[in-house]
């Protein structure tokens, strides 16, 4: 499996319509180009996953975000500046310029602008969104280990961004943007 240490080479291997095992504050994830619907439907098979589960999507900043969100409110803006960058994942009704293979049955999106510094090195280098779901199988734990990681997605088109996850214990909180509403804490 190649690795990655550089966020410019990991950029391009996602540019190439590649997926990359990469760090986040808390456990692996498994990315690619939020925009590439091949590589997105790939990662569900590797992942074995139900292709009607969508995935959520790393920004490299608010301002990124927000293009991907419907109109919020000046109170809503200020919400999500107060918890990003972080360790939060939002979610809120996407435009209609989002395309269908990113969006829930109800038109919502689930968005993240992480403070873990190699994801947004990664996510300032490739400039635009990527995305995210948990580096296992579907259903089964998240390993912690790279030598697990490389035995599950043995796969030429799977490389991995090789830096620490952060020191988080479970994966990102969740919130429904529209009614404050946390779906997983």
């Amino acid at each position: 499996m190649k690795e990655f240490s550089c966020p410019l080479e990991a950029s391009n291997w996602l540019k190439n319509g590649k997926i990359l095992i990469h760090p986040t504050e808390g456990v692996w994830g498994l990315g690619c180009d939020a925009k590439n619907v091949q590589a997105c439907k790939k990662i569900n098979t590797l992942k074995q996953r139900d292709e009607n589960k969508k995935f959520i999507i790393l920004a490299p900043s608010l301002e990124n975000a927000l293009d991907y969100f419907e109109a919020l409110s000046t109170e809503q803006i200020t919400q999500l500046d107060n918890l990003w960058p972080g360790h939060t994942t939002v979610i809120h009704t996407a435009k209609n310029i989002i395309s269908d293979h990113l969006k829930a049955l109800d038109k919502t999106i689930g968005i993240r602008v992480s403070a873990h510094l190699p994801i947004t090195k990664l996510l300032n280098e490739f400039s635009g969104p990527m995305v995210s779901t948990s580096a296992n199988l579907s259903n089964q734990q998240t390993p912690n280990s790279r030598v697990d990681l490389y035995q599950i997605f043995q796969d030429e088109d799977v490389a991995i961004y090789n830096h620490n996850n952060g020191t988080a214990k479970k994966p990102s909180t969740i919130l429904r943007l529209h009614n404050m509403e946390y779906l997983r804490e």
